[in-house]
């Protein structure tokens, strides 16, 4: 059988040092293994990304339907649709589901990750997936942890399988567990998504002498976020690295708003009012006139703007954009149907743009545009600060 890489599953190999897995033949049959790109990851933070095809991913996370087991699908609650693997139910059949909400760090202090719990279920029951319950953990902060490990202690599983798509921090919250469990943290782990090339296992002892073997799959790139193809410099700005800021911004009718050099929006026609930004505190927001938009960010897309780079831009695609209108009167575009127009209702709605953040309206009259880059996928929903959390308290 051949042999593989602790770090990132994948087959080492001696031939092609540009390759993934590769490892100098010296090096061959030493103990736990790792390629050179993740011994360069670990230890010098040299990142390089590498995208499965579609069909090695699907190969990969199927082995759930041969060997079942607890599937703990991991999301990003900063960016739950972008997050979610399209057709997961196929592959992993009837396991039992845990959906495990990463980076509740970020989210505004005054916003309980639990008063998510309702709409996060609802929405995953609408993609074919109904968890058996849902864990929300921050892999950076050590933050409910206790939580999940004692979720899969409870389980009768023996195989506990990690799913979810490319940097919502699969690797990390499982190294954060080895940690707690005092083993040594086994799963490369990095900013650009990709680092998990195929599947990774470890076996790891609960509470109770419970020993499961838990395997780390690879995430899924589709390049519809922004930061499935952001360099490691932009992904720095754009990635958020700390509790969000809501930026509140009062917008007149002829002004325009950039999201550095990802996204714009344009405010052409209806009542002044505040828009809300929910986006990395590093990355810029620049407001000025809508007259002056297109020469604003041909001059300054590489000072003021600063992301995404000349690389990042071409990786990106050009500009796109959809018509968005706000008011009375008007129905809610439904969660991911396809659009040429956004509508948002008159209690508001967030117009989230994958791997970037989102931008909550109020629902007052609004006609205008969103520009975003030709590789994203924009979304709409209710705003998640606000009527989602609030629709959850009432359920309680």
């Amino acid at each position: 059988m051949a042999q593989t890489c602790t770090g990132c599953g994948a087959v080492l190999q001696s031939q092609e040092p540009d390759a993934p897995g590769y490892l100098p033949e010296s090096a061959m049959g030493k103990p736990d293994p790792l390629c050179r790109r993740c011994y360069r990851i670990r230890h010098y933070g040299e990142f390089s990304r590498v995208a499965l095809p579609l069909s090695t991913y699907v190969k990969e996370v199927s082995a759930v339907l041969q060997r079942p087991g607890l599937v703990l699908y991991v999301l990003d609650v900063f960016d739950l649709s972008g997050s979610m693997v399209p057709d997961l139910h196929e592959y992993i059949g009837n396991s039992p589901v845990v959906a495990v909400i990463n980076k509740v760090d970020l989210l505004p202090k005054d916003v309980s990750p639990h008063l998510l719990r309702d709409w996060i279920v609802e929405t995953l029951v609408e993609s074919g997936i109904r968890p058996v319950d849902v864990c929300f953990v921050s892999a950076e902060e050590n933050w409910g942890l206790d939580e999940l490990e004692a979720a899969i202690a409870l389980r009768r599983e023996t195989r506990v399988y990690a799913v979810g798509m490319a940097n919502v921090g699969k690797s990390s919250i499982l190294n954060a567990l080895a940690k707690r469990l005092e083993s040594t943290p086994p799963f490369t782990e990095s900013r650009v998504p990709g680092t998990t090339l195929a599947n990774t296992h470890v076996e790891m002892t609960f509470a109770g002498r419970r020993t499961k073997t838990v395997i780390d799959t690879p995430g899924l790139i589709l390049q519809h976020r922004v930061t499935d193809v952001l360099c490691n410099d932009c992904l720095k700005i754009v990635v958020p690295s700390a509790r969000l800021r809501p930026r509140i911004y009062q917008l007149q009718p002829g002004q325009t708003l950039f999201l550095g050099g990802l996204a714009r929006i344009d405010f052409e026609t209806g009542q002044p009012q505040s828009l809300v930004f929910y986006v990395s505190n590093d990355l810029v927001v620049h407001r000025t006139k809508l007259e002056r938009a297109e020469d604003f960010v041909r001059l300054h897309g590489d000072d003021i703007l600063k992301c995404p780079c000349d690389t990042c831009r071409s990786a990106l695609g050009g500009w796109t954009s959809t018509t968005v209108r706000a008011g009375v009167g008007i129905r809610r575009t439904k969660f991911h149907e396809a659009r040429d127009e956004i509508n948002v209702g008159p209690h508001g709605g967030d117009i989230v743009i994958p791997g970037l953040g989102w931008i909550a309206l109020s629902g007052a009259p609004f006609g205008g545009i969103v520009w975003f880059r030709s590789a994203v996928h924009l979304d709409v929903r209710d705003r998640l600060i606000g009527s989602l959390t609030r629709r959850s308290d009432r359920l309680r």
